[in-house]
């Protein structure tokens, strides 16, 4: 079930981003995997190091880690890319290459070109080799993404529509119980609620949770008559 909801998540960017550069950046950065986790502590499906996610405003404490909530993480990663455009004047293969290696990285070896007298394009910068290799990696899945048969393959189609919808719980809930109420399986429950730590949603808050869209209905008369 992930890959398929969290790559209809993705179509979803396409107002602010590119949704084939979209799709092709989760899938490089995660495989759409929303509790994959590097090295470098970086986490979730937009693979955010701590000190990033929390300037983007994700939660990370021992209760939640909105590095790995799907909505959340979702919007924080296309502000960031958002502002990773503006910072290079609108290139979007150096705000790539500045996503995957860090915009400091990016800028330096713009400013070393330039005071070489040297072209300043992605692809006459020095940098290490993960980030060389993550802009023509991106580029590949995109094209690949965009028209499929043109390279022998073909994808299951994806409805374009709302698989999930958020529902506020109101309180403190298990997600064991909340997978009761809601008449799904306890996996599918954590599939798309990964950034709970505990297996409940913090004592404050927030208590929102992501749900088919065919069972919130369900979730909200089965809390009513919970208490």
């Amino acid at each position: 079930m992930e890959t398929s909801v969290f790559l209809a998540l993705a179509l979803a960017c396409a107002p602010q981003v590119h949704a084939d550069t979209a799709r092709a950046l989760v899938s490089v950065e995660s495989a759409f995997n929303p509790v994959a986790y590097s090295r470098s502590r970086a986490s979730g499906l937009w693979q955010f190091i701590p000190s990033t996610g929390k300037h983007y405003g994700l939660q990370q404490n021992w209760w939640i880690d909105e590095r790995r909530d799907v909505i959340r993480a979702t919007n924080a990663a296309l502000d960031y890319l958002q502002y990773l455009n503006r910072y290079f004047q609108g290139d979007w293969y150096l705000a790539i290459a500045a996503y995957n290696g860090g915009e400091g990285t990016v800028s330096r070896a713009v400013e070393r070109n330039a005071a070489q007298g040297r072209p300043t394009d992605f692809f006459s910068l020095d940098l290490k080799a993960e980030t060389r290799d993550y802009v023509p990696k991106l580029l590949a899945i995109s094209r690949i993404v965009g028209d499929p048969t043109a390279y022998g393959l073909q994808f299951a189609a994806i409805p374009n529509q709302p698989y999930f919808d958020v529902v506020n719980a109101g309180r403190q809930i298990n997600l064991g119980e909340a997978a009761v109420l809601a008449g799904i399986t306890r996996d599918d429950m954590f599939a798309l609620n990964p950034a709970f730590n505990r297996m409940t949603t913090p004592p404050e808050g927030p208590h929102s949770l992501l749900l088919p869209v065919a069972r919130v209905e369900p979730f909200r008369q089965a809390l009513l008559t919970d208490d």
